[in-house]
C-alpha cells in the first residue's frame, strides 16, 4: 500500500505541477475555463449517518481520486460544530463519514481546497466573526479520515476581517501558498511556507489584497463578487490563477477566472480574465458549495452541491466540453 501511495503522489505531482511538461499559454488557460460545460451531470448519493443540518449548510466541495477509488469531500457548518463529510463515489454513491472538526463557537467550516494530499479549510466563529483558524489536514486516506490538522494559521481581530470563509491552496515556486478570503471576500490574505516542510514549520503572512482599492485595469469587467469558494491553480510552474465561485446579485451561479501576478514586494495583483455562468440542477447551487479541480488532462472541472446532506442528495459536475 505504501508503494501505491508513493506512486500516486509522484504521478499527481507531475500532472498538477506542469502536467508532464506541457506548456500552457494564457489563451489556452482562458479557453480551458470557457470550455467548461454550463450544463451539469447530476450524481445521486445517499446518507444514513447522523448529521446536524440546523443553523448551517454545506460550504465547499472538492473531488479526489486515489488509485481506482473516487471521493467527493464536503465541508459544512451547523449550529453546534464544523465538519467535513466523505462521499465514496462508484457503483453506489454513499456518505461514508461525517467528521466533526471543531465545536461551537468554531462551528463554520467554509469553502476549501485540496491540493495533492492536503486539504486547507477555514474554521470560524461565524457569530462574533472575530476569530478563525485555517487548518491543513492530510487527506491521503479518505476512508480513514483525520480530524487532527498538521498545521494551523490563527486569525483574530476586527470582526468580519478576521474570518476565513473561503480558502485556496496550491504549490507555487516551491512554496505552499494559501489564499484566505474574509467575510464576503472583501480581502484576500496570502500565507506561505516551504512546501517540503509543510506541517513542520509555520506559515508566514506575505501579503494582502484589499479588493475595494485594488486596481481593475485590464479586467474584462469591474465585478468582484462575494465568493463562497476560491481555488488556486498553477500552470507552467509559476503562472498563478484564482477561480472564485458564488452567486451574483441576480442569483446566477458564477465562476470568475483571475490571474495573480506577484509584485516586487511579494504581494499579488489581480486581473480578471474570464467569467462564466452555470445552470445548476437538483437544488444544487454555488451559494451553497462549489469547487474546481483539474482532471488528468489539466482540464477544469466544476463541482457543486445542495445546501444540506439529506437521506438522498445530489451533486452537480460541470465537465470540460473539449477533451
Amino acid at each position: 500500500m505504501k508503494v501505491h501511495f508513493q506512486k500516486i503522489f509522484f504521478i499527481c505531482l507531475l500532472l498538477i505541477s506542469g502536467f508532464a511538461g506541457k506548456i500552457y499559454s494564457q489563451e489556452s488557460v482562458i479557453n480551458n475555463f470557457k470550455n467548461i460545460n454550463s450544463e451539469p451531470q447530476s450524481t445521486r448519493y445517499t446518507n444514513n449517518l447522523e448529521i446536524n443540518n440546523r443553523g448551517g449548510h454545506i460550504q465547499g466541495i472538492q473531488y479526489i481520486k486515489l488509485e481506482s477509488e473516487e471521493y467527493a469531500i464536503l465541508s459544512g457548518s451547523s449550529d453546534t460544530y464544523a465538519y467535513y463529510s466523505v462521499i465514496k463515489l462508484g457503483t453506489t454513491n454513499k456518505v461514508i463519514s461525517v467528521n466533526n472538526l471543531m465545536k461551537k463557537p468554531f462551528k463554520h467550516s467554509g469553502g476549501f481546497q485540496i491540493f495533492q494530499n492536503f486539504m486547507a479549510v477555514g474554521i470560524e466563529d461565524n457569530s462574533k466573526k472575530d476569530i478563525s483558524k485555517v487548518c491543513i489536514y492530510d487527506i491521503s486516506k479518505p476512508e480513514e479520515p483525520t480530524t487532527e490538522p498538521i498545521s494551523v494559521i490563527e486569525r483574530e481581530g476586527k470582526p468580519l476581517r478576521s474570518t476565513a470563509g473561503c480558502v485556496g491552496l496550491t504549490k507555487y515556486k516551491n512554496k505552499a501558498l494559501i489564499a484566505v478570503g474574509d467575510w464576503d471576500t472583501k480581502h484576500l490574505d496570502f500565507y506561505t511556507c516551504d512546501y517540503k516542510k509543510l506541517g513542520k514549520v509555520n506559515f508566514e503572512k506575505t501579503g494582502t489584497i484589499e479588493i475595494e482599492n485594488a486596481s481593475r485595469k485590464d479586467w474584462i469587467d469591474k465585478k468582484w463578487e462575494s465568493y463562497q469558494n476560491i481555488n488556486l491553480f498553477v500552470f507552467n510552474d509559476n503562472e498563478l490563477y484564482l477561480i472564485g465561485l458564488g452567486q451574483n446579485k441576480k442569483g446566477e451561479n458564477i465562476a470568475d477566472l483571475f490571474q495573480l501576478k506577484e509584485t516586487v514586494s511579494g504581494n499579488f495583483e489581480l486581473t480578471k480574465m474570464a467569467s462564466k455562468t452555470f445552470n445548476c440542477k437538483k437544488e444544487s447551487n454555488f451559494k451553497a458549495a462549489a469547487g474546481v479541480v483539474l482532471d488528468e488532462k489539466g482540464k477544469f472541472q466544476v463541482y457543486s452541491s445542495s445546501y444540506n446532506i439529506q437521506n438522498v442528495s445530489y451533486l452537480n459536475l460541470f465537465d470540460n466540453s473539449k477533451k
